[in-house]
């Protein structure tokens, strides 16, 4: 390390970075970014810092990125573990067999999801740290390929427990991906003067005066130039155009030493700058294949003396990028080809490098060629690496050997890009196929495409009769399982975008036209999404059948789940919304499952488990944030606003919902508008301020208002009947009942019933309001426990005003304890005054864990509480073990208990309560 040091000068303040890095890792995770323009010596800071950690017996892995290995998926990663691959063995099977395909090593041809290989990633590295804390040193990320960057991404976000430290070097702090605070980031910059002459008299002490002023002053404090330009005799006796941008004169300060090189020498240099690989052997190889004449080592021997290069018995490479860049730009391209095809040759057991080369050597339409890349194509979908499949498919359509095996490919590859949500590249890689009078039933095909490529969010209610025509087209083409996911997008249109009943009747009558079996899915979910609240009661009737003879399907479940959530079956939903979360959390697939978890925390809520409410709203936000999905972050959002709005915390209700606003005027989703305006207007209720409450909940009902949502409307009806009936406004409240009532067909869902049943009694004269009560009460009410215990509330606030107090106790006292084991506390609250007004004193209210614990560590201490190791919890939460370690530490501190035992206790408090 001393020798490092001595050739490095005025980075002492980085060095102590360095070091207080090294201090933190030994407790748990660090990170820190050092980044500069080229030259500027973040390399050599990483050396350092590498030299450091091993003084002080830390395991070091390294990676570099280069931007000739960077569409090689996960080449970076594989460098960095190659060291510890042995130990995932003892990895847990999905995570073992997810990174061991990404890393081509096995022949799984099931695609891992990119973040079950992260987590993957993070299980060994924290596996392995546990024997000895590891330093994980990047240098030139920006050239990374992008699935590494997206492992190292996650891992960075998760290191809070684990003696695992990350020294990442890039040019362009700016384009890395990486979230971490200030703290936690280097700028390297020129030196000073003092420390460049120091620099300069080091490295080249001889110079002139002149000479060394000049350098001085061109290098500008850049140590790469101090220490290279000396050296370019040629630069110095020919004057270059020294107003050319540094990096620039770097690269011919560079190739001035190549030139002189014998030519062997220069031609195996640029085999090694256009090789995607470091191999020795390969680059002698290919280089006797370009030159006609073999190459030993001995070829390399006048780049080393020019201090070009760094070989070690079966490696060679550039000992700068700079370097490297001078020598490919210098080549003419005919060149080029044929050391790529050399390389194309001499490649054996690595497919696709060879493919790659073999293209890049290529000119012109090659059939055989194409059909190599498909292959390939298909190869990067199975290690799940779409947006790799996207551009070789590109690729393969440029090598085409006709216009139908052209479009093909670009119909394919538009339709992974439609998957990733890239709407822009999926219209030019349609424009691309040049399809200008194709089949219908291509029409078809490329209308999915186009569609999937979309946002359901952006509201075009043009699109869904062009869907319906497509999907009509399709079907009378024999196409039918393409028809039926047309017709399911549309309907999924018709309910975000308000469409109008005769545009929902277009979709329905289509959908029912064709000869499908009446249990498909996607027919249920068609007639939940186009009539949510006029077919509600026969949808759940479908979907009780279903739930008798259970799904197996992840995906079935998915849509099912999601039918019930728009229809107001969330008593249904919840189990199928739980079965498919748990089959995207195993396949690793976080923005699918962000989405599935807020569906399933909405319907958590409105069922009475709002401790997993809550829970499944964090991790989903957690998970849409990590994915990059605006519109579940703040859907999920709303429902942490929801709770803390029943739950009479109405400080924390407006931090939410301003959040959420701010996330609406982003993202233009008007369903998030009318979600917050329920969530609104319940939060205000609780509060006692139901002319409030009345005014944000009118405005879903409003159709020239923002918030107007014919989908959402009934979700709240309760609320907005209690909050007009208050205010005065018993006519409103009359006329949304009666308009509810009629669109809900002859049979509404049981949640709905519940919800008339409460708006009827509230209405009723007195000689009829206790039958409405009553009707109410012998609905399964059990499922809804809050609006059940609204229901008892109020029956005992009409008893106690017909002056049956007796009477009035008993469904006042449910209803507390109702209320209590929620934590609705102004409800709970408004009973205890209700029963103090009959005679009866109640016990104060007991603290939820729903109040000591975050969300988080609620998830935990309910999964530790079922018996779930660890390990087995960091699998499920995308933590490492050592992290849930002290998470139950704090748990156990907080609930005053010693150990995993009184876990199921404590949480039981709430779940037993609450039915």
């Amino acid at each position: 390390m001393w020798s490092l040091l001595l050739n490095v000068q005025g980075r002492e303040a980085e060095i102590a970075r360095i070091n207080g890095l090294m201090d933190d890792i030994q407790d748990s995770g660090a990170a820190l970014v050092v980044s500069g323009d080229p030259g500027i010596g973040k390399t050599t800071l990483l050396d350092i810092a590498q030299a450091i950690a091993r003084e002080r017996d830390l395991r070091v892995l390294r990676m570099s990125g280069a931007l000739a290995e960077a569409h090689l998926p996960f080449a970076a990663l594989q460098q960095a573990l190659s060291p510890i691959l042995r130990q995932a063995e003892r990895l847990p099977a999905p995570q073992r067999a997810a990174l061991q395909t990404a890393l081509g090593l096995s022949n799984d041809t099931t695609a891992p999801d990119r973040f079950l290989v992260a987590l993957a990633t993070l299980t060994l590295l924290t596996e392995s740290a546990a024997r000895k804390p590891i330093l994980l040193v990047v240098d030139d990320a920006q050239w990374l390929d992008q699935p590494t960057q997206d492992v190292l991404a996650f891992i960075a976000r998760r290191l809070s427990s684990d003696p695992i430290g990350l020294l990442i070097a890039t040019r362009d702090a700016s384009s890395w991906s990486l979230e971490c605070p200030d703290s936690q980031r280097c700028n390297l910059i020129g030196l000073d003067d003092a420390a460049a002459k120091r620099l300069l008299e080091t490295r080249a002490p001889n110079l002139p005066t002149e000479l060394q002023r000049r350098f001085l002053e061109e290098a500008g404090g850049n140590p790469l130039a101090l220490v290279e330009l000396p050296h370019a005799d040629q630069v110095v006796k020919t004057r270059e155009p020294w107003w050319l941008p540094l990096t620039d004169r770097l690269e011919r300060a560079f190739l001035s030493r190549v030139t002189g090189l014998p030519a062997a020498t220069r031609t195996l240099l640029l085999v090694i700058a256009e090789n995607d690989g470091r191999s020795l052997r390969e680059a002698l190889d290919a280089g006797g294949l370009v030159d006609g004449e073999p190459m030993g080592p001995e070829t390399l021997v006048p780049a080393i003396s020019a201090l070009l290069i760094r070989v070690t018995t079966t490696e060679v490479q550039f000992r700068h990028p700079l370097m490297r860049s001078a020598v490919h730009q210098a080549a003419d391209l005919a060149v080029r080809q044929r050391v790529h095809a050399a390389l194309a040759r001499v490649i054996k057991d690595q497919l696709d490098r060879r493919i790659w080369h073999r293209m890049l050597s290529t000119v012109g339409p090659d059939e055989s060629l194409a059909v190599e890349l498909d292959a390939a194509a298909a190869r990067a979908r199975r290690r799940g690496v779409i947006a790799l499949a996207i551009d070789v498919l590109e690729n393969a359509a440029r090598f085409s050997g006709t216009v139908a095996a052209r479009s093909e490919r670009l119909l394919r590859a538009a339709g992974l890009a439609a998957d990733l949500g890239q709407p822009k590249t999926v219209e030019r890689l349609l424009g691309e196929a040049h399809l200008d009078q194709p089949p219908p039933h291509v029409r078809a095909r490329v209308a999915l495409i186009q569609e999937l490529g979309l946002p359901i969010t952006v509201i075009d209610l043009s699109r869904i009769s062009d869907l319906v025509g497509f999907a009509t087209d399709a079907a009378i083409n024999g196409a039918r399982d393409l028809a039926l996911d047309l017709l399911w997008r549309a309907a999924q249109r018709c309910w975000w975008g308000n469409a109008d009943d005769r545009v929902r009747a277009r979709v329905f009558d289509a959908a029912n036209t064709l000869s499908w079996p009446e249990a498909d899915v996607r027919l249920i979910a068609t007639s939940a999404y186009v009539w949510p609240l006029e077919h509600g009661g026969e949808v759940y009737k479908r979907l009780q059948a279903h739930s008798a003879t259970g799904v197996v399907d992840p995906v079935a479940a998915e849509i099912l789940g999601r039918a019930a959530g728009v229809t107001g079956s969330f008593d249904l939903g919840v189990m199928w919304l739980t079965q498919a979360s748990s089959a995207l959390r195993e396949q690793g697939r976080l923005g699918g499952l962000a989405r599935l978890l807020f569906s399933r925390g909405y319907a958590e809520m409105e069922t009475g488990d709002w401790m997993g409410a809550l829970q499944s709203a964090e991790e989903s936000i957690q998970f849409a944030e990590e994915t990059g999905d605006m519109v579940i972050t703040a859907a999920a959002t709303i429902i942490r606003a929801k709770l803390a709005g029943m739950r009479g915390n109405i400080d924390a209700f407006e931090v939410h919902a301003a959040q959420v606003e701010r996330l609406i005027l982003s993202t233009g989703a008007g369903f998030l508008l009318a979600m917050l305006q329920n969530a609104r207007g319940i939060a205000a209720i609780g509060a006692g301020r139901h002319a409030e409450a009345y005014e944000h909940l009118l405005r879903l009902h409003s159709p020239r208002d923002p918030a107007f949502n014919m989908g959402l409307q009934f979700y709240s009806v309760a609320d907005l009947v209690e909050a007009a009936i208050v205010t005065g406004h018993d006519d409103v409240a009359r006329e949304i009942l009666t308009k509810t009532e009629q669109r809900s067909g002859p049979i509404a869902v049981p949640w709905l019933q519940l919800m008339l049943a409460y708006g009827r009694a509230l209405l009723a004269l007195p000689d009829a309001a206790e039958a409405h009560y009553q009707n109410g009460l012998d609905i399964a009410g059990r499922n809804w426990p809050f609006l059940r215990g609204r229901l008892l509330l109020a029956y005992g606030e009409w008893l106690r005003r017909q002056r049956r107090v007796m009477d009035a106790r008993a469904p006042l006292r449910t209803a507390r304890d109702l209320f209590d084991a929620l934590g609705a506390s102004p409800w709970s609250d408004r009973a205890r005054r209700e029963l103090r007004a009959t005679g009866e004193t109640s016990r104060p209210r007991e603290g939820l864990v729903l109040d000591a614990l975050t969300p988080q560590e609620l998830q935990i201490a309910e999964l530790a509480s079922v018996g779930l190791s660890n390990r087995e919890i960091g699998a499920r939460l995308y933590l490492s073990h050592r992290t849930v370690g002290y998470h139950l530490s704090r748990i156990f501190s907080k609930l005053g208990i010693t150990g995993r035992s009184g876990l199921g206790i404590m949480l039981n408090r709430i779940g037993q309560a609450a039915r």
